[in-house]
């Protein structure tokens, strides 16, 4: 990441840890709930941004209802909580956390390795015995991955399934879908995501991780599913689904004309600023 970056996610750190500068306690369940916070509201947010996004493009409310399920349960915030937190902290880590997921390429993994730096460290694996996978070494899983399945895919137009029941932060799946962002929209567009966790706070993360990219970079996947389950003891996981999203099919082509557009204006100021200089350079 360049330096910018790397300060960015610095000051969305310090932010986040600000979230709860108003409680009193150990600093290290301060900084749990900050983190846990932080993830549920941002979370919260950017599916309040995904419905107004589908809306900009008519999408209808029955459509809505169609197509998107939330079961907030794990990502409501108590009213109670909520009158203790400091609000302006809050606000300015999702307003930083948008920021660094605007600046970095389509499902970068922002997160994973905050959560492990704030929320693992120093419990050596106490609890769940959670052990994030690192981001370089998700990268190359993901690489290697993509070129045994691009050997084994036999058509580019039917939809397929990335799978990970015990999914994290998101970081394992999040470079997969990355190589196929890179391509261009109409390879994501292609891609069932059905991710599970049985931490909600992680399920929380990587939904958010998802979610984020879908709605700043607008490259939508064919349909995406959290699920916060035990999958070695739950037979219908499924049936904990906290939040699915599957695409409308005329969205994505509102959303390709659309960047066709922008791109086509683009175009014209460039085709006119060059005119305007070579008018400049011949007086």
């Amino acid at each position: 990441m360049s330096h910018s970056i790397d300060l960015k996610i610095k000051a969305l750190k310090s932010s986040i840890f600000q979230i709860t500068s108003h409680h009193t306690g150990g600093e290290r369940a301060k900084q749990d709930l900050a983190l846990l916070v932080f993830l549920k509201f941002s979370l919260g947010v950017m599916l309040n941004q995904l419905v107004a996004r589908y809306r900009h493009y008519g999408i209808t409310d029955l459509e809505l209802q169609e197509h998107i399920f939330i079961d907030d349960t794990h990502f409501a915030l108590d009213e109670k909580l909520f009158s203790t937190l400091n609000v302006e902290a809050l606000a300015k880590s999702v307003r930083l956390y948008k920021e660094v997921v605007e600046a970095l390429p389509p499902f970068s993994d922002v997160l994973t390795m905050l959560i492990e730096e704030v929320a693992l460290a120093r419990r050596s694996g106490d609890g769940l015995g959670q052990f994030l996978t690192p981001s370089d070494l998700s990268s190359l899983i993901g690489s290697l991955l993509h070129t045994l399945e691009s050997q084994k895919r036999t058509t580019g137009t039917d939809a397929w399934t990335f799978y990970d029941s015990t999914c994290g932060a998101g970081s394992l799946q999040l470079p997969r879908v990355a190589i196929e962002a890179g391509k261009g929209r109409e390879k994501t567009r292609l891609i069932n995501l059905e991710i599970n966790d049985i931490d909600p706070s992680m399920c929380c993360a990587a939904a958010l991780q998802f979610v984020a990219s879908i709605v700043v970079h607008e490259q939508d996947l064919h349909q995406l599913r959290v699920t916060c389950s035990n999958t070695l003891t739950e037979t219908k996981p499924h049936s904990k689904s906290m939040v699915v999203i599957k695409t409308p099919e005329k969205l994505f082509e509102r959303v390709r004309i659309a960047h066709t557009n922008i791109i086509f204006e683009n175009q014209n100021r460039i085709r006119c600023f060059n005119a305007l200089t070579e008018k400049k350079l011949c007086k």
